[in-house]
């Protein structure tokens, strides 16, 4: 069965990863596959709202996206898609927003922990308030929508999509811990709407390509492509009217590629510099048969995915300044100030091509410094989120069989533990096969993968419960409390575990807490003293008499907590008196949390070689041990976890 080491990230998306063959389909696609290069397991629910999953379901696109990440859900839409907005002339910010999908991620995050979650676009954005508080939140907005609809209407066009106004907008950023604007220029508007989440640019590139390049028999050609939208087609258009004269000006040898859906709607038949060669299936061959592609947008919003294409491709590029931004120019043609400016460099390299070869180069570098500041962006999230994982807690693998001791102890600290630190991570060194728990919250490592965790995470405090701890050299920073002995490699000494009392040590780990034990039947004292060490002198004699009288003896030996599993398998019940001759220093942690339970459950506790505690447990009153644990607890944390530090 897997292991589940790796971090896990839950992304939310409205598109799927495949086929790519839209802008917003490659930018989910990269940065999911990034944060996998990173570590991430990559769980992705794709809520399903595009024209080509509305009547079918498209098999061969999920078998796909089955192959890209580790778990992919599709939750289909209980409501009519891209409504226009009910109130008033913009949408409310939950507009858009799906009970279907909102079950599903309640149900989801019920049943699995997250380290991160991703959700894409701004309307759906009310993801982000469903996840735990400990799962760190991101929003990626791929675009400001709004201000949208006043963008489009001074461009002479129509209401579109969704858009929305700065207050609802705000309201979905501040859902995030952090928010990702896909250009400079939009991360500035966000910061200036007031969130609280912190905000910053996390761009756009494909994998590097080295495309090839036609022959120049029969001049060079250029291209577009895009999809049929309006901002698209309006570009477009208004670039051709105003390149086509310069064009003819100049009998340019020279022709212009157009493809994508965006043809569907171009008349070109006049046009002898403007081809359309409609859909592509492969989007490489389009840019083989190229010299450069030219990006005619004077006005749009977010970032555009054609740059990132065109310079992924290492292939020559003519842009407008506007198409640029987010993106590091290398060249003069990489923004230019007009669609004449445009035209007149295309002319320029029709009759003089030598100037691809430095636009070639100029690609090469621009796509560099992009890939390197996507890069730097990713890996300070993944620091933000390991920085976040304060304590890790090692359970047994026990946990979750309430007929072992150890569970319980297990459980009083995971509650304790939770209630006293925001980001703790639970681990159980075993295969899920192996353990007896399936709680959502664990992980389950290898001793390996634990190993390459630690050393990834760094916790402040690492809490052992298991008595099979694998050896291991902890980062120098970390503070390690442990059930079991554990050897300091570095001061070549052992650290000791003390649960039994705070009177008896200062590093008192209290162990059960409010936990119930239900393996251990409360409601009977056998007549019995069970006795913890040699009573062989004649005063430890003389002492046992006195104090059992009229009891039946027992030699108990614990070593172990299955030791103790054991005793009360066979006893069914607490005896009346634990009778300790050993020096409380020497007792192991067994027998410590053996006494811990007695004075949980009002036991007589006679400890002979320190009188001092029998007026302390002859004087307790009942369930005083709730009254003792809480501050002792307090102490513990405030001591021992939050200011010394010992470690190994």
């Amino acid at each position: 069965m897997e292991m589940h080491n790796k971090l896990r990230a839950l992304v939310v998306a409205p598109t799927p990863t495949w086929p790519l063959n839209y802008g917003n389909r490659k930018r989910i696609f990269s940065v999911c596959s990034k944060l996998k290069d990173l570590g991430f397991e990559i769980h992705y629910i794709h809520y399903a709202s595009e024209g080509d999953w509305r009547e079918y379901i498209p098999v061969e696109t999920r078998r796909q996206m089955d192959k890209q990440w580790d778990i992919v859900d599709h939750v289909w839409p209980s409501k009519p898609l891209h409504d226009w907005p009910k109130e008033g002339e913009d949408h409310k910010i939950d507009e858009w927003w799906d009970w279907s999908l909102e079950n599903h991620l309640q149900k989801t995050f019920a049943a699995r922990e997250y380290d991160l979650v991703v959700v894409n676009y701004t309307w759906l954005s009310k993801a982000l308030d469903l996840a735990p508080k400990q799962t760190y939140k991101v929003l990626d907005t791929h675009d400001k929508f709004s201000g949208r609809r006043q963008l489009l209407a001074e461009q002479g066009i129509g209401k579109e999509f969704f858009h929305t106004t700065e207050d609802q907008e705000v309201i979905a950023l501040n859902r995030a811990d952090l928010v990702w604007a896909i250009k400079k220029e939009e991360e500035e508007d966000f910061k200036k709407m007031g969130t609280t989440a912190a905000v910053s640019t996390l761009l756009h590139i494909d994998s590097s390509r080295q495309a090839l390049t036609p022959s120049e028999h029969e001049g060079i050609v250029f291209g577009f492509i895009g999809a049929n939208n309006n901002i698209n087609r309006v570009n477009i258009y208004r670039f051709i009217e105003r390149a086509t004269p310069i064009f003819r000006k100049f009998c340019a040898p020279l022709t212009i590629h157009i493809a994508g859906s965006i043809c569907n709607e171009l008349d070109l038949v006049d046009n002898p510099f403007f081809k359309t060669i409609g859909y592509v299936d492969s989007i490489d061959e389009f840019y083989d048969d190229i010299h450069a592609a030219i990006i005619p947008m004077e006005f749009s919003t977010g970032l555009k995915i054609k740059v990132a294409e065109a310079l992924s491709h290492s292939k020559a590029m003519l842009s407008h300044k506007h198409a640029m931004e987010g993106f590091t120019p290398t060249h003069d043609y990489h923004e230019l100030d007009s669609f004449e400016d445009m035209a007149r460099a295309m002319v320029d390299i029709a009759y003089e091509s030598k100037e691809l070869e430095y636009l070639n180069d100029a690609s090469e570098k621009s796509h560099k410094i992009t890939e390197d500041h996507i890069w730097d962006e990713l890996v300070s999230l993944k620091e933000s989120i390991l920085n976040k994982k304060e304590v890790v807690v090692v359970l047994p693998q026990t946990y979750g069989n309430k007929k072992k001791i150890a569970h319980y102890i297990a459980q009083a600290k995971i509650d304790l533990m939770n209630w006293n630190f925001e980001n703790v991570t639970f681990v159980i060194i075993a295969k899920p096969s192996e353990a007896q728990s399936n709680a959502n919250f664990i992980r389950f490592m290898s001793e390996s993968e634990f190993r390459e965790a630690i050393n990834l995470i760094k916790p402040s405090t690492l809490v052992n419960l298991s008595e099979h701890l694998p050896e291991i050299v902890f980062p120098e920073k970390t503070k390690v409390i442990s059930l079991i002995e554990l050897y300091n490699h570095q001061l070549n000494e052992y650290i000791h575990f003390r649960s039994h009392n705070s009177i008896v040590c200062e590093r008192y780990f209290p162990s059960i807490g409010h936990v119930h034990i239900e393996k251990i039947p409360t409601n009977k004292n056998t007549k019995e003293c069970w006795i913890i060490g040699e009573v062989s002198s004649r005063p430890l004699k003389t002492l046992l008499s006195i104090a059992s009288s009229n009891l039946t003896n027992r030699q108990i030996s614990l070593s172990c907590l299955n030791d103790m599993d054991r005793l009360f398998d066979r006893t069914k019940a607490l005896p009346e008196l634990i009778f300790v001759s050993k020096n409380v220093e020497s007792l192991n942690y067994a027998e410590q949390i053996l006494l811990e339970i007695a004075e949980k459950y009002d036991l007589q506790i006679e400890i002979a070689h320190q009188p001092q505690l029998l007026f302390v447990k002859r004087d307790n009153l009942k369930n005083n041990y709730d009254n003792q644990f809480f501050p002792a607890w307090e102490r513990f944390v405030n001591k021992e976890l939050k200011q010394n530090v010992y470690k190994l």
